[in-house]
């Protein structure tokens, strides 16, 4: 190969062109380094099916196991403190109803490796109640009156590898600062 190319170094013909960029090889990694401007939605897609899933999990925590739905959104930490905060809701046995309402927005994009997604989020829990499934108290409200019921959650979503998808790995409730 290499006299091939000193050979055609000395004859009159023109050099070969390079590839065009629409001819050149892709590179070997199956992922490429995406600008912050396309991280961010991605990370707060998966943030808002995070919460869709949640509910439903609470809303109806002994129905089935929760916790491969849960694998396709969330690692650990937060996946691990999640299951067993359905464990202990079935545990009571308890669940609830209504909806959090949410103000997410992007406090940070990192596109190292892995990328990461920080999430501030004002979580409004007026219309959210715990709800007592127990013999002789069911539909009793079980919500703690001494937690607010609004206050600031961070979330951190990072991309993993092989496959590649985001995911919810951190979730850091603030109850001690209101918004």
């Amino acid at each position: 190969m290499i006299a091939g190319t000193l050979l055609a170094g000395c004859s009159n013909a023109a050099p070969p062109r390079p590839p065009s960029p629409a001819t050149a090889a892709a590179p070997s990694s199956p992922w490429i380094p995406a600008p912050e401007h396309e991280i961010a939605p991605k990370a707060l897609a998966v943030y808002r099916q995070y919460w869709e899933l949640s509910e439903q999990a609470e809303a109806a925590p002994q129905s089935h196991d929760w916790r491969p739905a849960l694998t396709r959104l969330m690692a650990d930490p937060a996946l691990t403190s999640f299951v067993d905060e359905l464990a202990n809701l079935a545990s009571v046995p308890a669940h609830s109803v209504g909806q959090y309402r949410r103000a997410p927005s992007v406090r940070s994009v990192s596109v190292a490796e892995p990328a990461r997604v920080v999430i501030d989020d004002c979580l409004d829990a007026s219309d959210e109640h715990l709800v007592s499934d127990r013999p002789g108290e069911t539909g009793k409200y079980l919500d703690n009156p001494g937690q607010p019921r609004r206050y600031r959650l961070e979330a951190e979503v990072v991309r993993y590898p092989a496959p590649y998808r985001w995911l919810i790995q951190i979730v850091r409730p603030h109850v001690d600062q209101p918004c």
